[in-house]
């Protein structure tokens, strides 16, 4: 190369050795093939690479489900859908122990909040039987009361509920069961009508009609058809002459009267659950044109204890009214 203090130059041939040391230096910018681009190969000044032209970089984006947008060329964006029962996605978070959103995921404080819900509820398996009653026996304690029977009153003693029998239960008469005649029909069993809880009872035979007038209702017990002791009376609007009846060996007790008009008896039966004799004292009325009044008292004679009794029309049929059944309280 010419210096500033040369006086002749031999330009060519210094350009030519400038130009040597040019391309030897710069080599690495030299050439590079179709496509290539020029890569820093080193921290050296000047140190360059042709490298192709997909290195190191993305060439396409391909979004599935539950990404979005994706493309192989320019400016691509990649987005995620929002989820819902039908898809995946993004969730939102929510901290609501309430919310019925089908979208939004419970945050460990929601599901804290419903554990301690949880914790505080009373188990199901505290109550065992239909009618069970739960009551507190403390601070976040409590328990369980059983059902009690039929016609007794929750009552309170010290701060204790508890099933008895109400103060209005404890005098007077009781309905046990009530039982329709039927139609046509010649004799009605009542079962399940005496137990232990009474001792006497009261039988009312209300409405209905015979199918011939003048018909004698009888009264029997379980399936005792002998030993039955009875005496009655019964007189006329047409007369005032008392009839009486009698009858020592009979297999049932009569216990009222029945017409077309219909029937009208109250049967008042001691101890018929009992193992003592059955007694029986009747009271009837029935609306016959002619009939006035039918009085009737008896007993069975044995020991055993009965539950159930027959109504039964003498020689005729009985259609409808109703046999009701009630109990005398103890005490």
């Amino acid at each position: 190369m010419p210096q500033s203090t040369d006086l002749v130059t031999d330009l060519p041939a210094d350009f030519e050795v400038f130009g040597q040391a040019v391309a030897t230096s710069m080599a690495d910018l030299l050439g590079g093939a179709s496509g290539y681009i020029l890569s820093k190969a080193s921290a050296t000044d000047m140190d360059f690479a042709w490298i192709a032209n997909d290195q190191g970089d993305i060439t396409g984006v391909t979004a599935t489900s539950p990404l979005t947008g994706g493309g192989s060329s320019g400016a691509i964006t990649v987005g995620i859908q929002a989820s819902s029962t039908s898809q995946s996605g993004a969730v939102q978070l929510s901290d609501s122990t309430s919310t019925t959103s089908s979208v939004l995921a419970a945050t460990p404080t929601a599901v804290k909040s419903a554990y301690d819900l949880a914790a505080a509820a009373i188990p199901k398996s505290t109550v065992t039987t239909n009618g069970d009653i739960i009551y507190s026996t403390g601070s976040s304690a409590v328990t369980r009361l059983g059902i009690g029977s039929t016609g007794q009153v929750l009552t309170v003693a010290a701060g204790v509920p508890s099933w008895a029998t109400s103060a209005a239960d404890t005098n007077g008469l009781k309905l046990i069961k009530t039982q329709t005649i039927g139609t046509t029909v010649s004799t009605v069993t009542v079962t399940d009508a005496f137990s232990t809880t009474y001792d006497n009872y009261l039988i009312t035979i209300i409405g209905g009609s015979a199918s011939t007038n003048s018909t004698d209702i009888n009264i029997k017990f379980g399936s005792a058809t002998t030993g039955y002791k009875f005496v009655g009376y019964y007189m006329v609007t047409t007369s005032a002459t008392m009839n009486t009846y009698a009858n020592n060996t009979a297999g049932n007790i009569a216990c009222g009267g029945g017409s077309a008009n219909g029937m009208a008896s109250n049967v008042y039966v001691m101890s018929p659950f009992l193992a003592a004799r059955t007694a029986v004292i009747s009271q009837t009325a029935p609306t016959h044109s002619d009939m006035y009044r039918q009085e009737y008292a008896g007993f069975l004679d044995d020991a055993t204890s009965y539950t159930s009794f027959i109504i039964a029309a003498a020689g005729t049929t009985l259609t409808g009214g109703t046999i009701r059944v009630y109990g005398y309280q103890k005490s």
